[in-house]
């Protein structure tokens, strides 16, 4: 009960602390970083790392200020005054056994400390959490406002609304395009009947999402896909642009005549989707770079990359932002419907014929989503085919739109065809089926028309809107206009490109990693932080553990080496891995986007990720390295200290691909955070200093081999003290050589360096190899 009471008293305080430190932090990246900080100082300072009576008598106030300290103390109390430790046994000032271990290890020796120690984690859980209380009530986002344009940039707006959109379109320009009609025939589409479903009573496999969607959109032409929730416009779309990673797909798709193949599909296509992905570290400009550079021809010179660059930022004004931040969704950098505009040039850069975009104008305001729409617009009038879904549009963006593709629940079409001006040939169609409610005068277009095709007015009056359609003269009209768009233009072939991908490898892996240099580069909350939080932990291990390698006199100090090679290989190299996969968890989501739209090699964008890393983590080391080591008083030899480097790399690396690794197996960051946390603690089990490799049972040993962290703790205590020569004092066995100890004690042999040495490369290449595995063959965005 005792020992029940020290655990939850700790857990009490752990989590008033994180909480605490999640609201002074306030970002994901800070939070790991100060959170990880705290855990080393707290552990460095706990008394088991190092003992209490090793510590500079300056430093005490750090071992009184350590809940884990007084954890610590409470739990060797409970264990070690128990009668079954009441042996005699007499050291100093100790009588017996459990004494005597407390002695040893500078733990507190008398048992009404027990209840001081946890009464004092108590008061810390209360002074976190109240500290916490004051941290939200007065701190305030760390996150920067949203870009907006200036008064001059409104006022032009304004200009351009008033002189008409049309004007402001510009030609083909540097990279002219092949305008394509696109048609398809006959699309079905359904999915494996959802379990919930057949408990019900469902009897069907299959349930049907579209059934017999026939239509066609032509150059210069701005198509609106529209219904109720549930109709499956967002369905359609994914399905004409080849983007559904499950399900059934039946029927003919054409392009421009000829059968419509996806690998060559995706080099005349784009696809702005709903969420606006993009990578937050990134300028505006530098996305569209990115995109060009890669989803451009090879022969196309920079010259006239840039030159189309600046085409498309003026086509959808975005000019002036050119050198903002594209920054976090809601949070930093551009606003909604800058981003929108971002998500069109992004693709527009590729010179795509078509375009499919989802909802462009859902979350914005009146006034953002006609700046986005004049956009489309413009991009339209460059002779570009473009098909949007819309929800519930206002009647300037609905009388924006050429044609209209309205779909009814189930997946079927009701009506297929122009708008008209003032969206008259619709409201002619729909007020010409006998019951259905007239437009009251002023009303939006939109909001009638789906109301009066509603599941709930087509019940009441009786009718079923697909099959009017399909017996109407518009249905005839437009199969007849499927049947020619589906056969090729005389004189015009079929589209050919060069396999998979428009650069090359090598080429794809230079642009990438350009990317992540730009990325990385802009991104201090990361990188300083990283530098920052090196020269803290190394500077605090280093004052803590001032010259205790200088000198070995017993038994004690070499505990003490242990417990700081233990702490600096796995506590730094854990906190690189909490870091990095924010970062990474953000870019695997633009990675998804780019795959699917062409742009490169899963194979290429591994490649930059694990490569951008190495120099920040070789400063890393070497920063490390030169703090620390001359203030341990370690051997300043040149070999002693390239192991030590050499090794410190190794587990630098295998950490940050680790971290790398969980976000690339897991769906989201916080299963990938919770998945590194449960193998950390596995690793910290068996690293060879809570439980020496010899003092493991039998049947957990393999648990200690299979272990990288064990393996940095071994090459580093061997490499650094396996040499060493000196007479230690072992109480309650004759004087050891430190050699000596290492071997029988820890089991450290230099028989087994070199295993070690190739167990850190085969672990760093199995890490790289599973990263790259994972991104190419997991996908946990399911459409």
């Amino acid at each position: 009960m005792k020992h029940f009471l020290v655990l939850f008293s700790m857990h009490q305080t752990s989590m008033g602390m994180c909480r605490l430190l999640a609201a002074v932090a306030r970002t994901l990246v800070m939070a790991n970083v100060l959170a990880t900080t705290t855990l080393i100082a707290i552990f460095i300072f706990g008394g088991i790392v190092i003992s209490k009576d090793d510590l500079k008598q300056w430093l005490q106030w750090g071992y009184w200020t350590s809940p884990f300290a007084y954890a610590q103390n409470a739990i060797s109390l409970n264990e070690f005054l128990d009668e079954r430790w009441a042996t005699e046994f007499h050291y100093e000032n100790a009588n017996t056994i459990g004494e005597a271990i407390l002695k040893i290890r500078g733990f507190l020796t008398e048992s009404h400390w027990y209840w001081i120690c946890v009464s004092v984690l108590f008061g810390f859980a209360l002074v976190f959490n109240i500290l916490s209380i004051f941290a939200l009530e007065f701190l305030n986002s760390p996150h920067k406002r949203e870009v907006h344009t200036n008064a001059t940039d409104t006022m032009m707006e304004c200009a351009t609304k008033k002189n008409g959109s049309h004007d402001a379109s510009i030609p083909q320009g540097v990279l002219p395009f092949q305008p394509l009609s696109f048609a398809f025939d006959a699309i079905n589409y359904s999915v494996d009947m959802p379990k919930e479903m057949m408990k019900y009573g469902v009897t069907e496999k299959k349930l049907h999402l579209l059934q017999d969607v026939s239509g066609a959109f032509r150059p210069g032409v701005l198509t609106a896909l529209m219904g109720i929730t549930g109709a499956g416009k967002t369905t359609l779309l994914d399905v004409l642009a080849g983007r559904k990673t499950g399900g059934y797909i039946e029927g003919t798709i054409k392009v421009a005549g000829y059968p419509k193949k996806q690998e060559t599909f995706s080099r005349i296509s784009g696809y702005c989707e709903q969420s606006d992905i993009h990578s937050p570290n990134l300028t505006v400009y530098e996305s569209l770079q990115f995109s060009a550079r890669l989803r451009l021809p090879s022969e196309v010179t920079s010259h006239q990359r840039d030159m189309f660059i600046h085409e498309v930022m003026h086509l959808v004004e975005l000019t002036r932002l050119k050198n903002a931040m594209v920054g976090l969704p809601g949070a930093t950098g551009l606003s909604a419907e800058q981003r929108k505009r971002l998500t069109m040039a992004v693709e527009l850069v590729a010179s795509p014929s078509i375009i499919f975009m989802d909802e462009p104008t859902t979350g914005l305001d009146a006034r953002s989503a006609a700046i986005v729409m004049r956009a489309v617009r413009k991009t339209v009038d460059t002779g570009r085919t473009i098909v949007c879904t819309i929800h519930q549009p206002s009647i300037e963006i609905f009388e924006s739109f050429d044609e209209l593709l309205l779909m009814k629940r189930g997946g079927r079409i009701i009506y297929s065809g122009s708008l008209g001006p003032h969206s008259c040939n619709m409201i002619d169609y729909f007020e010409a089926i006998p019951c259905v409610p007239r437009i009251k005068e002023g009303q939006n277009p939109a909001a009638w028309m789906l109301n009066v095709s509603s599941n709930t007015t087509e019940y009441e009056i009786g009718l079923d809107y697909a099959e009017i359609y399909r017996r109407s003269s518009l249905y005839k009209e437009n199969m007849i206009l499927v049947d020619e768009l589906g056969k090729p233009t005389p004189g015009i072939e079929d589209l050919h490109f060069p396999p998979i991908y428009w650069q090359n490898f090598r080429a794809q892996c230079m642009a990438c990693l350009w990317k992540q240099r730009c990325a990385y580069w802009k991104n201090p909350e990361h990188n300083v932080a990283r530098f920052l939080n090196t020269f803290v932990q190394s500077t605090m291990f280093g004052v803590v553990f001032w010259q205790t390698g200088s000198t070995i006199k017993q038994q004690q100090d070499i505990f003490n080496i242990l417990g700081l090679i233990y702490g600096t290989s796995l506590f730094l190299g854990f906190n690189n891995c909490t870091m990095l996969q924010p970062v990474v968890a953000v870019e695997r989501v633009v990675l998804y986007r780019e795959k699917a739209a062409g742009t490169y090699s899963t194979l290429a964008y591994a490649i930059a990720q694990v490569a951008i890393e190495l120099p920040y983590m070789l400063v890393q080391v070497f920063m490390f390295a030169a703090i620390i080591y001359p203030m341990i008083g370690f051997q300043m030899t040149v070999g002693k200290f390239f192991e030590f480097i050499l090794y410190m790399v190794l587990s630098y690396m295998y950490y940050t691909l680790f971290g790398m690794m969980t976000v690339a197996l897991t769906p989201n960051v916080e299963i990938a955070s919770g998945l590194v946390y449960l193998i950390f603690l596995f690793w910290n089990v068996f690293s060879g200093f809570v439980v020496g490799r010899l003092l493991i049972p039998v049947w957990w040993r393999w648990a200690y081999w299979a272990n990288p962290s064990a393996w940095t703790v071994y090459a580093l205590m061997f490499s650094q003290l396996g040499d060493r020569t000196e007479l230690i004092l072992v109480p309650g066995l004759p004087y050891q050589t430190v050699r000596e100890f290492l071997e029988s004690y820890l089991g450290l042999e230099d028989v087994y360096m070199n295993l070690v040495t190739y167990l850190h490369v085969a672990i760093i290449a199995l890490f790289t190899i599973v990263f790259f595995i994972s991104l190419k063959y997991l996908n946990f965005q399911r459409r």
